[in-house]
This record gives C-alpha cells, structure tokens and sequence, in this order.
C-alpha cells in the first residue's frame, strides 16, 4: 500500500538556477555550503532518479510577498552589505544586495510555489533550500534573511487556499522566528524536536521539546514518533511543512546529536509517510546542515521518495 507514495510521479523536487547563480561567493565556506542543493540536483539527476516530469522550476517571490510578513524598515536594512554579512557570517563585501536578495526571493518562490501545487494536487514537493525559521519580521537571525514559510503561510490564508496549518521542524535548532511569529494564531500550530532551544515559549498550538545532548537514534526516533502522533491528534492541518534540517546527523559540524545516516532516513520517511497517509498536502523544505557531508541526508530523502531505493 505504501508503495504507490513513494513512485515518481507523485513527487515534485523545487529548483531554479537562481538557488545557485544568484550568491557565487555564498557557498565558499566550509559551514554554510549553499551549492550542497546543486549537488543534490545534479546527483539525482545523473542518476536519472530525477526527471523533467518530476520538476518545477519557481520564480522570485515579489517584494510584495515579503511584505505579508517583513516589515519596509528591515527589508530596507538588507539593503546594506555590512549588515548582510553580519547576518550572515560571510564576507559579502564585493557582492552586491540583489544578488543576495536574489537567493533568498527564489528559494522562498520554491516554498510558495510548492505550496500552490500541494494544495492543488495534494503531491509532495521538495524544496531543494528553505526552512529559514529564524528571520524574523524585522530582522534575520542564524543565515535567515526571509521567513519563507511564515510568507507561505499568510499568502495562502489571504487568497482562503487554507485555514489550518502546521510546522514540524525537527532542524538541530529551535525554530525561534515562527514560534513567536505565531504565539497568538491558533490557526498555525508548531512542532519542534531541537537541541538548541533560542526561546522558551508558552502557547497552546504548539509542542517544543528539548532533547539531550549526545541524543542518539533510539531515544529520538521513540520521542518522534509518540510526540508527533500526540500533535496530529490535537490539531488537523489543512497542509504541512516539514523543515527536515540534516544538522540533527552524527557528522553535522554544529549539532551535538549521534543521529546516524540510517536514523536521518528513517526520522524523515517516518514523518513523510504520518502525513501523506493521512492524505494532507505537503512541503519539505531542506532547512539546516552544516560540513561537507550534511548533503547527504536530504539526497537520501529525495532519493527514496522518487524511487523508493537508496
């Protein structure tokens, strides 16, 4: 029965050449290795797991767009290259702003576009970039210059697309900007597995769990799986977003778990499969990871989706 998810053509992976040519100086450094979705694009592609069929190709979210959630006053400050590179962490001082603007408006185009198909065919799309859960309405935090998901959010609760929306972020850190960005709307709720709690929060449409530190496969894979099954039980989302970040992976070169390579797959598939069984849209977003391998994980996931083997 499980199967039928998981052939080709009911998956859709989000990419344009804008995720690439838009910051050739961004995916230079060692931590943040932003060309690792390129590389991913063009295994599956090499590989011939993916497909035309399989792609959508988005365009840059307007400006128009990022004003459902950014206020003028901050997105005027991106404006600014010294700002950006302190956001950042990257010495941006030969670039200039549209081509880091660039980056972000074409990913965050992939989260809306891969929204508009979710809700319309109710196929999975995967965002090859996104989960920019730390930016915040008037600044940007942890490399997230846009919130990606929350402007998908607003945009598709204006045009009634939606009413009930729900995140699980299982990135190594917590999801900050969409927890207090949502702290009053009971419309969206959030769940979040992370190691590296930025908040504490009080809401009802959330659960945010705090795990040890060296937390290996068995312990996170048992909270997952009793945890997630609680939320689905309490709230009934009309799509989801899964912020599936690779950092929570034994080799990440932030993250302190000891969540082996077989523990990513299995963590991911467990939750690709809790939402598709229950026949709710979604998007995946590939959110964090960091070192030369962080890569692997999220082609892992992709991979089995469009072929079910690794």
């Amino acid at each position: 029965m499980l199967k039928r998810f998981f052939r080709s053509e009911y998956v859709k992976v989000l990419f344009s050449s804008d995720y690439v040519f838009s910051v050739p100086c961004m995916g230079c450094d060692s931590l943040l290795d932003l060309m690792k979705y390129r590389n991913i694009k063009d295994k599956l592609i090499k590989e011939k797991t993916l497909k035309p069929k399989n792609m959508l190709r988005p365009d840059m979210c307007s400006y128009d767009d990022l004003r459902l959630v950014h206020k003028d006053s901050y997105l005027k400050k991106l404006a600014d290259n010294q700002h950006l590179s302190e956001i950042l962490k990257l010495d941006l001082s030969f670039m200039i702003f549209d081509s880091v603007m660039e980056y972000y408006r074409a990913v965050t185009g992939g989260t809306l576009l891969g929204t508009a198909y979710a809700l319309r065919w109710n196929i999975p799309c995967f965002n090859l970039g996104g989960g920019f859960h730390h930016a915040h309405p008037d600044k940007g935090e942890g490399f997230c210059l846009i919130n990606d998901v929350a402007i998908a959010i607003e945009k598709f609760r204006k045009l009634k697309r939606a009413q009930k929306f729900m995140i699980v972020d299982l990135d190594f850190h917590q999801g900050n900007a969409n927890l207090l960005y949502f702290k009053d709307d009971p419309n969206v709720y959030t769940f979040s597995m992370h190691g590296d709690e930025w908040i504490k929060i009080d809401r009802p449409y959330n659960k945010d769990i705090l795990l040890p530190e060296n937390c290996g496969d068995d312990e996170y894979l048992s909270i997952l799986k009793n945890e997630l099954k609680e939320s689905f039980m309490e709230f009934k989302p009309d799509i989801v977003y899964y912020i599936a970040g690779s950092d929570p992976y034994e080799k990440d070169m932030i993250g302190d778990m000891k969540i082996s390579r077989e523990g990513m797959l299995e963590r991911n598939l467990f939750v690709y499969r809790k939402i598709v069984n229950k026949n709710i849209p979604l998007v995946v977003l590939a959110g964090g990871g960091y070192g030369p391998e962080s890569w692997e994980i999220y082609y892992d996931f992709v991979s089995y989706c469009l072929t079910n083997k690794i």
